[in-house]
């Protein structure tokens, strides 16, 4: 598992701000940061894909979070699919967003289990067939 840095925002108050656009499947959590002295409330969001003009399908991680000055705010870690978007939002511009990711185990739509599983029954196979042909050569050898 990879854990990467996915996105950095710092958007102006008051402004929906897309943080990122998922390319792969990951699983996610966002920090927000508040730089000030006073509280800021901070919203996080996720479009799910080909979903951006039906609002009642967005998932909110964070509405109107109080973040105290000074302070910082892990958001629990929930999933990305592919083509999802993460929207942040501050009521000051005195906020920072990072969103970092672990990479699904995955690879190319393959469940690392199952990959797993395929190899074993692959060296079984050969197994089998190794002691099969070990068995050929003693009759073989038997009838000489």
């Amino acid at each position: 598992m990879a854990i990467s840095r996915l996105a950095i925002s710092n958007p102006g108050s008051n402004t929906n701000s897309l943080l990122y656009t998922a390319l792969r499947t990951v699983l996610v959590s966002v920090i927000a940061t508040n730089k000030a002295n006073s509280s800021a409330n901070i919203r996080v969001w996720v479009v799910p894909f080909e979903q951006d003009a039906n609002t009642s399908q967005y998932s909110y991680v964070a509405y109107d979070t109080a973040v105290s000055g000074q302070n910082s705010l892990e958001s629990f870690r929930f999933p990305l699919l592919l083509g999802d978007k993460v929207y942040v939002r501050s009521n000051t511009g005195d906020v920072s967003f990072l969103l970092s990711g672990v990479d699904d185990t995955n690879i190319a739509g393959v469940e690392l289990q199952d990959l797993q599983e395929d190899i074993a029954t692959a060296q079984s196979t050969a197994n089998s067939a190794g002691t099969v042909a070990n068995s050929a050569l003693v009759l073989a050898l038997i009838g000489i």
